[in-house]
């Protein structure tokens, strides 16, 4: 049994099969999606963190890798990589990306997952919670299409990073 599937417990089989088997195994999910930023500051902040530049649609494939101890996602939008490492601390489901860490509790919401965000540091150091990010993420199925969204806000800068979109999952890559 996988991380992700260890940390949601008995709501993983409330998600729909689509979304189950995109958390299972090694996988590949390919579609085009868009990215937005928001003002100034938060690309420039966007820039520094090395998240993917806008774009109102671009090609992303997420090779997913789903280990006993961990869940690696790469994506490529375009050609730009963008890493993420999940792993369980306690009750969370804690995501690495680069000098990001977010603490994270998934729940199953009418056939959605949604991914709760808890606790967030960069380059080691705890955001207070009066400023800490905004996270709504999601993932649903479809008619048969993989759908998702990731937002984050950041305090007084406001949308950092928008992107999402349906993407398909390959039948090959189900293990």
């Amino acid at each position: 049994m996988n991380a992700f599937v260890r940390h949601l417990g008995e709501d993983y089989q409330k998600l729909p099969g689509l979304i189950q088997q995109a958390h299972h195994g090694v996988i590949h999910l390919e579609g085009n999606v868009f990215v937005r930023h928001g003002n100034m500051l938060a690309r420039l902040f966007a820039g520094i963190l090395k998240l993917p530049p806008a774009a109102e649609s671009v090609q992303l494939t997420v090779d997913g890798y789903h280990e006993d101890s961990q869940m690696r996602w790469l994506r490529n939008f375009g050609g730009h990589q963008m890493q993420s490492c999940f792993r369980l601390e306690g009750d969370y489901l804690v995501e690495n990306m680069g000098p990001v860490r977010l603490w994270m509790k998934l729940v199953v919401e009418q056939d959605t997952l949604q991914y709760k965000l808890c606790r967030a540091s960069v380059w080691g150091v705890t955001i207070p919670a009066w400023f800490a990010p905004g996270l709504n993420a999601f993932e649903k199925e479809d008619n048969g299409n993989y759908i998702f969204g990731v937002r984050i806000n950041l305090p007084v800068l406001g949308r950092l990073i928008e992107y999402g979109g349906t993407m398909r999952l390959h039948p090959s890559s189900i293990d």
